[in-house]
């Protein structure tokens, strides 16, 4: 047995994966981070990543219209199932104005398809989602 045999070495591997803009965090980083802030209930932090005037609508029904509201919906969400959270399947930030990005998400046994937009300063302004009805069985 060769204690050499080993080729791969941390210190010389490249990370080509994360090619965020350097000179901030990109969209997908402020959702990954306001679902992770959800999850892990950190209401008090949804400043970070929320507008103080954001909305979000799930099929057409005003969800919450502003940092407050927004903060209630997640402290009754996370009350009355704690095991739900909040999954990105996939992100695109696609929009060639910058300001809006789509997402595919799960929580609590459906699937949402979402569009995130964003304030000048790349805090979440509105979302809106709908249940994606292909992916369940009804």
């Amino acid at each position: 047995m060769s204690h050499t045999s080993s080729t791969t070495h941390p210190s010389t591997q490249t990370n080509t994966s994360n090619q965020a803009h350097s000179t901030g965090h990109s969209h997908k980083t402020t959702v990954e981070q306001f679902a992770d802030a959800v999850n892990g209930n950190h209401l008090n932090n949804l400043d970070k990543y929320l507008e103080a005037n954001v909305q979000e609508k799930i099929d057409s029904q005003v969800i919450y219209k502003d940092l407050k509201e927004a903060r209630d919906y997640y402290t009754q969400e996370h009350t009355n199932k704690k095991t739900a959270h909040w999954k990105i399947i996939n992100f695109h930030d696609d929009d060639p104005k910058g300001n809006t990005s789509r997402a595919r998400l799960t929580y609590d046994n459906k699937t949402y398809n979402a569009t995130y937009t964003f304030s000048p300063s790349g805090k979440i302004q509105y979302m809106e989602a709908t249940v994606d009805t292909t992916s369940t069985h009804q």
